[in-house]
């Protein structure tokens, strides 16, 4: 009989996080944007969201019991001004939702990034699907195959998740095997590692700032499948709302909504 597990008890709604203090400067920024193939200047001196988005997982990492101790699941990031390069920013978290699933439990940390003067320029939630090792290895790690209905899309472009590029944009993590070592992704049950689903994050934000990079972006992704080493994930958007990144021949490995963007 198949039951729906009961929630991580660590956790519970309204639990407050330790604060993070953060800074994204031109460095660090290159250094990812370099690992996602974004084109250097693309974001002139404003911060991209997806690098702020890192800044949640880092946010949590103290919360990490086990090598693999929860999957991104999910994100979304709400910017009401720009935030620049250099800037100073606390992260104040908390625990917003919990709901049990099979297998674990969907996790929501809902994050305000503070300045020295108390004002939030952004806001940020991160999805986490807490679920153990031996629950991952049970699960079938082929992808679905088939190619997604992509009526009304455009593609974009495509990248090429080497295995240099994914240890590379995982630099702020080492101790995430997952994203480095072959064994540590077998030992879960994946036929190789993985990138970072942040990583199709920043594609999202760089489609979004190729077009006209606004002052104001509500955006949110869902990570629905594995993208692996050596895999050749292709892009698409329709109109400047849905966007897909796509296995060909396996599926949607993320979605993306641009809820609203303006200014």
């Amino acid at each position: 009989m198949t039951t729906t597990a009961t929630a991580d008890r660590r956790f519970s709604v309204g639990m407050t996080l330790v604060d993070f203090p953060t800074v994204v400067t031109a460095d660090r920024q290159r250094r990812y944007h370099d690992a996602a193939q974004v084109p250097m200047g693309l974001f002139g001196d404003q911060v991209d969201l997806s690098i702020l988005a890192n800044d949640t997982i880092h946010a949590t990492t103290y919360l990490k019991t086990e090598d693999v101790d929860g999957l991104h699941a999910g994100q979304r990031m709400k910017q009401r001004r720009p935030v620049r390069l250099g800037e100073e920013l606390t992260l104040k978290g908390r625990v917003s939702e919990i709901k049990p699933a099979k297998r674990g439990a969907f996790v929501t940390f809902a994050f305000d990034f503070v300045t020295a003067d108390g004002d939030v320029p952004v806001t940020g939630t991160l999805v986490s699907f807490r679920v153990d090792a031996a629950a991952m290895r049970q699960q079938d790690g082929t992808p679905p195959a088939g190619q997604p209905d992509l009526a009304g899309f455009r593609r974009m472009g495509a990248k090429h998740t080497t295995p240099e590029r994914v240890k590379a944009y995982s630099f702020e993590f080492p101790d995430y095997l997952v994203h480095f070592d072959p064994k540590a992704a077998a030992d879960v049950g994946l036929p190789a590692p993985v990138a970072q689903g942040l990583m199709s994050f920043t594609w999202m934000t760089e489609l979004v700032a190729a077009q006209r990079n606004p002052d104001v972006i509500d955006i949110s992704a869902t990570f629905r499948q594995p993208i692996y080493w050596d895999d050749r994930p292709e892009i698409y958007m329709r109109g400047d709302r849905d966007i897909l990144v796509v296995k060909p021949g396996a599926g949607v490995c993320s979605t993306g909504t641009v809820l609203s963007a303006g200014g």
